[in-house]
């Protein structure tokens, strides 16, 4: 009975673990796999309910933070965030307060300068700093 009832908690974990990207039920599943192969020789529930929590938390502890680096493949910039650090050419004069326009991939932006105290003439290169609401932040390069 034992055998089945771990074959069960196996497949529970691996079926949430398919449904999620946490990797956190994996682990118990292996946890379920060692407890079945202990319940299928014959050991009691003392042996293998501890086998099953001990095995888990240390597959957890061990490896959850490493697959999860090899995983990871970083945040991937797409639309208006893929221009943070690239250069543009002004198309008119800007300032702090004073609104102008840059072209970014064949589409007019708002774009004022990031200092205060910073009056940029049209033509100069410029660097997208950041954006806020509609505007581009920008600063001389």
């Amino acid at each position: 009975m034992w055998v089945y009832i771990w074959l069960g908690i196996t497949a529970a974990a691996l079926v949430i673990e398919f449904l999620t990207t946490e990797m956190v039920s994996v682990w118990f599943a292996g946890g379920g796999v060692v407890a079945m192969l202990l319940a299928g020789v014959g050991l009691g529930w003392y042996f293998h309910v501890p086998a099953f929590i001990v095995v888990s938390f240390v597959l957890m502890l061990c490896f959850r933070r490493l697959v999860m680096k090899k995983l990871d493949k970083g945040d991937v910039k797409t639309n208006a965030d893929s221009v943070i650090g690239k250069d543009f050419e002004l198309l008119s004069d800007i300032g702090f307060n004073k609104a102008g326009s840059i072209k970014v991939n064949g589409v007019v932006w708002t774009a004022i300068a990031e200092d205060e105290k910073t009056e940029i003439p049209a033509g100069t290169i410029v660097v997208v700093q950041r954006i806020e609401g509609n505007k581009y932040i920008v600063k001389e390069k």
